[in-house]
């Protein structure tokens, strides 16, 4: 790992046809994520959490950079998701930019894929870095990705479920609480933005990825 991290070189994923994420497909008004058996992880908790090891997806209105966050997602209904993003991080620069021009936000978020996506997803990159190319140059080959029909953005090919969406701009509702990995609850319930879901890919008895 040290040999590695010495000489690593990004690797950029690369574009496939199709990818096991893909064996299912709900699109509008057949999508229902209560499909999914997502859990209320603890007793405070202010809603049933599908997203706590996801990937969530978003592009740089103004550039190519594609970005890989590590943000909570909660479940508000059958097609809405809250997702919590902290001050500063990239997922959110994003989406402020997006607002600020008042055009909705596209979003995927992936929910299980291969942990290392995961893992480098919730470090702090240099923006313009894409996490996909430094997630390759760790595992030593590129990520298989496939080109989402509704946002347009690099969805992990082989992730248990991803989703596509967008944020909309001057809409909200109530997120939060959820218990951290630190022992405690890191913030009060409060409006936060949505997540419009229009379209939901999944593999044949997906499995959903806890932390």
């Amino acid at each position: 790992w040290r040999n590695r991290m010495r000489t690593l070189m990004p690797i950029p994923p690369i574009l496939v046809n199709k990818g096991p994420v893909m064996e299912n497909v709900m699109e509008g008004d057949q999508v229902d994520l209560f499909k999914f058996p997502a859990p209320r992880y603890h007793e405070q908790d202010g809603g049933r959490y599908i997203g706590t090891a996801s990937v969530t997806i978003t592009k740089d209105p103004d550039s190519d950079w594609v970005n890989l966050g590590a943000y909570r997602v909660m479940v508000h209904d059958k097609d809405t998701l809250g997702f919590y993003i902290s001050p500063g991080k990239q997922g959110r620069i994003h989406r402020e930019k997006y607002f600020a021009a008042g055009q909705p936000c596209p979003v995927a978020i992936s929910f299980g894929q291969d942990p290392l996506l995961f893992l480098i997803a919730g470090l702090a990159m240099p923006a313009g870095v894409c996490e996909y190319d430094i997630a390759g140059g760790v595992k030593g080959e590129p990520f298989e990705v496939v080109r989402g029909e509704v946002t347009g953005l690099p969805l992990p090919a082989h992730a248990e479920i991803v989703i596509e969406g967008e944020s909309l701009p001057y809409e909200s509702m109530v997120e939060g609480p959820f218990g951290e990995f630190t022992g405690y609850y890191g913030s009060a319930e409060r409006p936060e933005p949505i997540i419009k879901v229009k379209r939901v890919l999944y593999r044949n008895n997906p499995i959903i990825t806890g932390c």
